[in-house]
């Protein structure tokens, strides 16, 4: 949140330099937003790269490449010596902000509880807004007096401090504040899901996150205009009496005035989107409408209020030149004396007050809303895609300012029309709030199945350790006059035992701890007994009846070893025949229910992914040890391992060309007409009353023949590309 503030100062700290720099460069009005409409526009181009990035790979690289970054461009931009520099250093500076928004959202998402999110969005809020001004007022105030190229070079060197602090900050694992997860942190397990390409779509195609975006593009415009010509308008229209060495400062102070409902706004209304939240999971876009479509009227009579300042109305005598030090006190009585002259600026203020604080209410259950709906691996860049609309809305308003200003004749008619962008804006809010709890469902549910899914995965992986320590004690029978290979078997089972108990012991998993706990005791019993043996043999006193009924104790210890359980290695043998008989139900419903069809194809990729996985981790556990390690029983297991790796292997390389060619077909169905929705549909009729499909088709386009045999040619390939699957699958299932 530190890394944000100073990241926000650095974004709005050259508006008040505009006529400084203006002066410096020598260049005219229209390009004075240049610079800062290129730092926005690539912000939000960066955002959107790195947001996809930042739920992928390690947000920690992230965020630390976009402080360098813009501490960079900060650096260039207080040495720059052409306005074309300026504009350069402005990008640097745009895309570090790029990087460290989707990251910065996307961590402080997983350090927060669901329903405490406004509030502490509503706090990066005011700390935006607070930061905004900080960045405002060092230009304002220090600019004047050490130029404007200081409070860049200033924030700069704040930049390398916390910098070399990112280097000791611990980033939450991705997911940590789902509740749906907190079982997976219980257990110390990850959260291990990543984003892909093809996540993008579902991203956007989510009904919340596409009206939010959307409205992301109207609702910034009036905001944008408000930040970055307000302080303008009032510096060269209604104070441009007031003497020049006080007049930026007290325009500087009159806009943050307009804005200080909004950081009151923000506490307030996030605190209430929270309280809401916990009784409706709607109430938080219901509130953001309410509040946005609230928000016109009193920004429309705050303009209304503006007029022009007549020094010979303020009881100020000025001197010629005021002093750097009287500014301060200048400035004071001169914002006094306005409110005393001008009745209309106190109705100004209250009237920005409530503006202010009910355009607080978007922005500050906004962010929790988007991350209430999207998955954890989807929250940056979900985050960088509504950035990206937002940015680019507002780059092109101050790319187009100048256009805008002329075609309405002035910054104030421009103002005054940015408000009308409100109301879609509030629309799509309204919109928004009658999908967030479907969207927040949907997530639901798949957190939990994956959930599921992790934990089970997990507990068949020590399962799987299990396995390999209750093999070794069959394996350990057979070596029972091998005093040596019989030890070192049982040593190893026991190890496994101990693991396994241990690991069940930290993660709560009772029935795993207490069966470890079981074998482990029996094993160690077993070990005792033989090694008692085996000294009773040793001694020379022992004699020849005794070394018989001792050889006979050890007999009845390998028919005990016998009747424990045998081991489980077989469950992955019935994993993989189960895969294939998804692909036999897959060809059985082909000419009913091809969508279904293709849903088993996956589901049988899932398994035989699943089989490699579990096999590839039991191969590496035997093939890191090395070679004088391994023992014969070990080397036989992993022989089997092997086997059925390949086999499986191969079984998903066929079924993956399977789907590809499968996919093919409802391409060539699709420019024929037939979209996978129409399909979806043909496919519900055909499975519930058992009609083959090209009945269907002969009915839904019976006047239309050569469309009709296009698509049975078609479909007659799906027949085809199965029996070519059999060649490559083999049938016989025996593995072992």
């Amino acid at each position: 949140m530190i890394l944000l503030f100073v990241s926000f100062a650095c974004a709005n700290m050259l508006i008040p330099s505009y006529a400084a720099i203006r002066k410096e460069f020598n260049i005219p009005e229209s390009l004075i937003a240049i610079p800062d409409a290129s730092f926005v526009l690539v912000s939000a181009l960066f955002a959107l790269m790195w947001g996809y990035f930042t739920d992928r790979i390690d947000r920690g690289k992230v965020i630390m490449f976009g402080a360098f970054s813009w501490t960079i461009g900060m650096i260039l931009t207080g040495f720059s010596t052409s306005y074309w520099m300026l504009v350069i250093s402005r990008l640097g500076s745009g895309a570090g902000l790029g990087c460290v928004l989707p990251v910065g959202y996307s961590v402080i998402s997983d350090a927060i509880p669901p329903d405490e999110r406004s509030g502490w969005f509503g706090t990066l809020a005011i700390l935006s807004s607070i930061s905004n001004g900080v960045g405002q007022g060092l230009s304002s105030f220090l600019g004047p007096i050490l130029t404007w190229r200081f409070p860049f070079l200033l924030l700069s060197g704040i930049s390398i401090v916390l910098i070399i602090f990112l280097f000791f900050v611990k980033i939450p694992a991705r997911g940590a504040s789902e509740d749906e997860l907190i079982d997976l942190a219980d257990l110390d397990l990850e959260y291990s899901y990543r984003i892909s390409m093809k996540d993008i779509s579902s991203i956007i195609n989510k009904k919340t996150n596409r009206f939010l975006i959307i409205q992301g593009f109207f609702s910034i415009i009036p905001g944008t205009i408000l930040t970055y010509f307000l302080v303008t308008m009032l510096h060269d229209h209604y104070f441009f009496a007031l003497p020049e060495e006080i007049r930026l400062q007290t325009a500087t102070i009159f806009g943050g005035m307009v804005g200080m409902g909004y950081i009151l706004g923000n506490l307030l209304l996030s605190y209430l989107g929270d309280v809401l939240y916990r009784r409706n999971k709607k109430n938080r876009a219901r509130l953001a409408t309410f509040c946005m479509i609230a928000s016109i009227p009193l920004a429309v009579s705050m303009l209304l209020c503006l007029r022009p300042i007549d020094i010979s109305l303020l009881e100020i005598t000025y001197p010629a030149e005021i002093a750097a030090g009287d500014m301060l006190s200048y400035t004071i009585m001169t914002i006094g004396q306005i409110f005393t002259a001008y009745p209309s600026y106190i109705a100004l203020i209250i009237l920005a007050l409530g503006a202010s604080i009910l355009s607080a209410g978007p922005v500050a259950n906004r962010n929790a809303v988007m991350i209430d709906v999207n998955m954890p691996e989807h929250k940056g860049t979900a985050a960088s895609l509504y950035k990206l609309s937002e940015q680019t809305s507002k780059s092109f308003v101050l790319f187009l300012s100048f256009f805008l200003i002329t075609i309405l004749g002035s910054l104030y008619n421009m103002m005054l029309f940015s408000f009308i962008f409100w109301i879609p804006a509030g629309i799509l809010w309204y919109l928004a709030s009658r999908k967030v709890e479907n969207d927040m469902d949907t997530k639901r549910r798949i957190l939990s199945e994956r959930k599921q899914v992790s934990i089970i995965d997990y507990i068949f992986e020590i399962e799987i350790q299990m396995d390999r320590a209750i093999q070794k004690i069959q394996d350990s029978k057979y070596y029972l006059n091998d005093e040596e290979r019989f030890f070192t078997l049982l040593n190893d089972a026991i190890r496994l035992f101990t693991f396994c108990e241990r690991d069940g012991e930290c993660r709560s998993i009772t029935n795993i701890e207490k069966k470890a706990h079981i074998w482990k005791l029996r094993a160690l019993t077993i070990k005792q007994e033989v090694k008692t043996i085996y000294k009773q043999l040793k001694k020379e006193s022992t004699t020849e009846k005794e070394k018989y009924r001792l050889t006979q104790d050890l007999h009845q210890i390998l028919l005990r070893i016998s009747e424990w359980e045998t081991s489980t290695f077989g469950k992955i043998q019935t994993y993989y025949e189960d895969a294939y008989l998804k692909i036999v139900e897959a060809r059985l419903l082909r000419n009913n229910n091809v969508i279904k069809s293709m849903s088993k194809i996956n589901r049988a990729i899932d398994i035989y992914t699943r089989v490699n996985y579990l096999l590839r981790e039991r191969i590496e556990i035997l093939e890191e040890r090395e070679d004088e390690e391994i023992i014969p029983e070990d080397k036989i297991i992993l022989k089997r391992e092997k086997e059925i790796f390949e086999k499986s292997s191969k079984a998903l390389k066929a079924t993956i060309n399977l789907k590809k060619q499968l996919s093919e077909v409802f391409s060539q169905l699709e420019d024929k007409g037939v979209t996978q929705k129409d399909l979806q549909k043909i496919s519900e009729l055909t499975e519930e009353f058992q009609v083959d499909i090209y009945k269907v088709i002969d009915d839904t386009f019976g006047e239309d023949s050569e469309t009709i045999k296009a698509i049975k040619q078609i479909l007659k390939k799906i027949d085809d590309i199965f029996n070519e699957y059999d060649k490559h699958k083999e049938t016989d299932f025996k593995v072992f």
